[in-house]
């Protein structure tokens, strides 16, 4: 793995940023929690303040009553639009949350009402789940001896009354004025009540009740019943469902109409995707302000996102939508509709101590937090305020810390590994150009040709620049030393062996016993040896001199290797030759030096025959190919080394095993390459098996005329 590649492997390790930042954030929500109730304690308590300096809206009648029911009470919400009176719940499909149990079931009796007021009447729907409907005979005297409705109340002047509501038949019902206890008599012909409209449908499973009252028949208590009678004949009432016992004054429920100055007030005080409650001392609901499921956030509104100008923006914010939880307003309130409200907050400021409560909804993911605080007038608590919020403002906040920290992770994240990326391929580069400098200053037979390197920075690739410098430096000196050593050895032996040579001429001159002579002839082989070693080196050395001085011109070269063929067979006549020729023909001109040519011809040569087989051919072929001339000298014989294949062109290298008459100082292939290099030309050593022996290849690019 490069550099680069490391470099972005540990910026991974930036990750870890935003994780950590992602489980802080999780660990955030209670201190979020935490802070959001005094937020709201504190927002509560003002709202109690300024409700302290409304002691007109604690005086109505509903708040008046301290006697009777206080479990049972009935707060009126307000209705859209007005209801029409038909039997059908079609105009109630939006106050579905409204609807509550009438009051605990009974056998096979269960009712479920909605309530609402429009204008100044009171509408009441009543869904009545019952198995055996028994309507009134036309023929019957009594009311009480078939499904009825009961309706009691306290009316405005304060006396109690009695209604009851039945039919003979599904349609227009109309409510009777019961008589007085102490009058012992439910007996026709009743007073009808004109003002108490209501309309009765049979449904699948029972009937439903619509009725209408005006807000004038109503006082502080009020109470509804249900009545099932399954036995016609008889007339006995089998079951009762009841909001509050409907035959006693002082056990009805109380009702509350809103005030309109509260709901005005409220309405000021209320904020989006907040409950607002007002209650007496009993816990019963006396004004109220609704927005709990209301969620705006402007940071995933659909417009807004449709708007963006930046589409990474637009990207990055569906990314968070799929991502993170959002806050969602799908969710019912079991207690939205709730007429009185046991929760342990509003308890507690009924004490006389502000309260928190968590509670759960239907939505798992949703929870609603109620602040309650007491209402003082006169230092006496006249009743509560409280606040409900769900969790959806806590997410909200919490996505958007996290969208922040993401984001600013992310731009953190990539801004590192941009720069680390730019500093590592810099710093890639740096090196592959240190690299490709070195490469350079060595040509492929070990010369140094140059020296130039970046070495002025002054970091640590600096240092090893300088470092390759110095070291190119000192191998070229060594280099100069070994190519000027054999011309030196030359010149500095060339005296010593001439007054060795002159000595043992003198010698000879005179007069020597036999064992002397002997002595005397071996010490001319060796200087004639010797003499010979100096001349090979100074052939070498005078060899690159002369190509430095050399003149290029075309020529043909196969006339010179045919020739050079001819002269082989002359000076090597126990060695057979053979020579091939692809196209003898045309003439293949290239250019370069005959001369060298030829010499290069015979150190190949020479080193074939030192390695041949008797008995064997060698061969010299040309072949004009692919632009180029292609020479090959090939002898059986034994095959090469690989692991010397690659340095046999090198000074002073040689691969003999035997001693031969004349000295071999590896100089033959070492001038072979130089004359090959002359030619701008490439050689080859091949190991053949067919038959077994070495292939010299040399390529030499053809002449441009």
């Amino acid at each position: 793995m490069g550099i680069r590649g490391k470099l972005l492997l540990a910026s991974l390790t930036l990750l870890i940023v935003p994780w950590l930042g992602y489980q802080y954030i999780q660990n955030l929500e209670s201190y979020l929690r935490t802070a959001h109730e005094e937020k709201l304690i504190d927002r509560v308590s003002i709202m109690a303040a300024v409700m302290s300096g409304q002691q007109q809206l604690f005086d109505n009648h509903a708040t008046a009553s301290t006697t009777g029911n206080t479990q049972s009470h009935l707060y009126i919400r307000p209705l859209q639009t007005a209801i029409q009176l038909d039997g059908y719940i079609d105009d109630w499909r939006h106050y579905q949350n409204r609807e509550q149990p009438l009051g605990k079931s009974s056998g096979d009796l269960s009712v479920l009402q909605r309530t609402g007021h429009y204008n100044e009447f009171l509408y009441i729907v009543l869904r009545v789940k019952d198995d055996n409907v028994i309507y009134r005979s036309p023929k019957s005297l009594r009311l009480d001896r078939s499904d009825h409705l009961r309706i009691s109340m306290l009316d405005s002047s304060g006396h109690f009354r009695r209604y009851q509501v039945t039919t003979i038949t599904p349609g227009w019902v109309s409510a009777y004025l019961m008589p007085e206890r102490h009058n012992n008599s439910d007996l026709l012909p009743l007073k009808p009540e004109p003002r108490i409209k209501g309309e009765w449908q049979y449904s699948n499973d029972g009937y439903t009740v619509e009725l209408r009252i005006p807000f004038t028949m109503l006082g502080t208590k009020f109470a509804i019943a249900v009545a099932d009678v399954d036995d016609a004949i008889k007339g006995d009432v089998k079951n009762i469902v009841a909001s509050a016992n409907t035959e006693n004054a002082d056990e009805l429920g109380s009702i509350t109409v809103p005030n309109p100055k509260m709901e005005s007030l409220l309405n000021r005080l209320n904020r989006t995707n907040n409950q607002i409650w007002v209650t007496d001392t009993h816990q019963r609901v006396i004004g109220m302000a609704d927005g709990l499921t209301e969620v705006i956030d402007d940071d995933l509104n659909e417009q807004q996102i449709q708007n963006s100008s930046s589409p990474f923006s637009i990207l990055m914010k569906l990314f968070y939508r799929l991502t993170l939880k959002q806050p969602n307003d799908d969710f019912t309130d079991l207690l939205s509709s709730a007429s009185r409200l046991d929760n342990p907050a509003v308890a507690a400021a009924v004490a006389g101590n502000p309260g928190i409560y968590w509670r759960t909804t239907e939505d798992e993911d949703i929870n609603i937090i109620t602040t309650a605080h007491p209402v003082y007038i006169n230092e006496n608590i006249v009743g509560t305020i409280a606040i409900e919020e769900n969790s959806n403002s806590i997410l909200i906040l919490q996505n958007r810390v996290i969208e922040a920290m993401a984001n600013m992770s992310i731009l953190t994240f990539l801004l590192t590994v941009g720069v680390l990326l730019a500093f590592a391929t810099r710093l890639s580069l740096r090196i592959h150009r240190l690299r490709n400098e070195v490469d350079a200053s060595i040509s492929d037979d070990g010369k140094v040709q140059s020296i130039k390197l970046h070495t002025k920075s002054g970091d640590e690739i600096g240092d090893l620049g300088r470092s390759f410098a110095s070291m190119l430096q000192r191998l070229s000196q060594y280099n100069r030393y070994l190519e000027t050593i054999s011309s030196k050895l030359s010149h500095e032996l060339r005296t010593p062996i001439t007054i060795v040579r002159s000595s043992l001429d003198n010698l000879d001159q005179d007069k020597l016993d036999p064992k002397s002579i002997t002595y005397v002839k071996r010490a001319n082989e060796g200087i004639t040896r010797l003499n010979s070693i100096l001349t090979r080196m100074s052939e070498a050395t005078h060899l690159e001199q002369t190509i430095l001085h050399e003149k290029r011109e075309i020529y043909c070269a196969s006339k010179v290797i045919e020739a050079c063929a001819d002269g082989y067979r002359l000076a090597y006549p126990e060695q057979h030759f053979e020579y091939h020729c692809s196209d003898s023909a045309q003439p293949i001109n290239i250019e370069g030096s005959p001369e060298l040519l030829a010499q290069l011809m015979d150190k190949l040569v020479d080193n074939a025959t030192d390695f041949a087989r008797k008995d064997s051919a060698i061969t010299l072929s040309i072949a004009n190919t692919d632009n180029s001339l292609s020479i090959t000298v090939h002898n059986q014989g034994p095959t090469l080394p690989d692991e010397m294949r690659a340095s046999l062109f090198d000074s002073m290298v040689s691969v003999r095993q035997h001693k031969t008459d004349e000295p071999h100082l590896g100089l033959g292939l070492y001038i072979v390459r130089l004359i090959t290099e002359f030619h701008d030309a490439k050689i080859e050593i091949q190991n053949t098996s067919s038959p077994e022996g070495v292939a010299f290849k040399l390529t030499i690019p053809l002449a441009t005329t």
